[in-house]
């Protein structure tokens, strides 16, 4: 309707087409800006935008990690018009949770409106690092790591905060003494081999079982597995627990 009408009146007023399609653009691009506030209505404080962004960086790590955060400054000539309700502050799909990013403000008033601030984070907490330099190949044990308080914006790949979750991985590539170890870094490596002769444990009733067992697949530790009774045949799902050890429940 609205374009029916404005090609009504261009017609009137001798509006060549390029100018209708440049005048339609501005309107378009007007439609998806911010809400201005209309003269006389009250304006959106820059400095409420500003403090919902830090408000929300703090809210999305944890209470023991130290956050410092750089808001960029938004254009004093910005007149937006004021939320009359809570404003929202998010992470556009996409977007880095450390490091140079950019964070969303928007209102949800009957007036709303939307914009995006860049900002840089960096965020200091525990996590795991190497004790020592690791070669390319070795196997994690708990005395090679380490928990300490690091900037954690440069941990790209991720990081852990439990040596646990570690233990009996392998290293994909060498590590130098002090480096924050990362996901990608890491590879399971399997305790059991399909075909490896087994020990099953199992609990029932107070009594602690142990039989052999044929593994019939791959399995490192944690995973579940399915492995072959030697005795019975029967096959069984178990969890790899150690070396050619496996765990039933009954």
């Amino acid at each position: 309707m609205i374009l029916q009408r404005f090609v009504t009146i261009s017609k009137h007023l001798h509006i060549s087409w390029g100018g209708l399609a440049l005048s339609m653009a501005i309107i378009c691009l007007m439609a998806h800006s911010p809400r201005l506030a209309a003269k006389g209505k009250a304006i959106q404080s820059l400095t409420e935008i500003q403090q919902t962004i830090k408000q929300y960086i703090r809210s999305e790590f944890p209470a023991t990690f130290k956050i410092t955060s750089l808001v960029g400054k938004l254009d004093p000539h910005l007149r937006l018009q004021k939320c009359q309700q809570a404003l929202q502050a998010f992470y556009p799909a996409g977007a880095r949770k450390l490091g140079p990013t950019t964070i969303g403000v928007r209102c949800l008033d009957s007036s709303p409106w939307q914009i995006y601030v860049q900002t840089q984070i960096k965020a200091f907490g525990p996590a795991v690092i190497s004790k020592r330099a690791l070669p390319r190949g070795s196997i994690i044990h708990a005395s090679d790591l380490s928990i300490a308080t690091r900037e954690l914006s440069g941990a790209t790949q991720g990081y852990y905060t439990s040596i646990k979750e570690l233990e009996g991985m392998e290293l994909r590539y060498s590590l130098a003494n002090g480096n924050i170890i990362g996901p990608k870094s890491l590879k399971p490596r399997y305790l059991v081999k399909r075909g490896d002769i087994v020990t099953i444990l199992a609990e029932t009733n107070g009594l602690h079982i142990r039989v052999k067992g044929t593994a019939m697949m791959d399995g490192f530790r944690g995973q579940s597995i399915r492995i072959k009774n030697t005795r019975t045949k029967r096959i069984l799902q178990g969890e790899v627990i150690a070396s050619r050890t496996v765990k039933i429940r009954l």
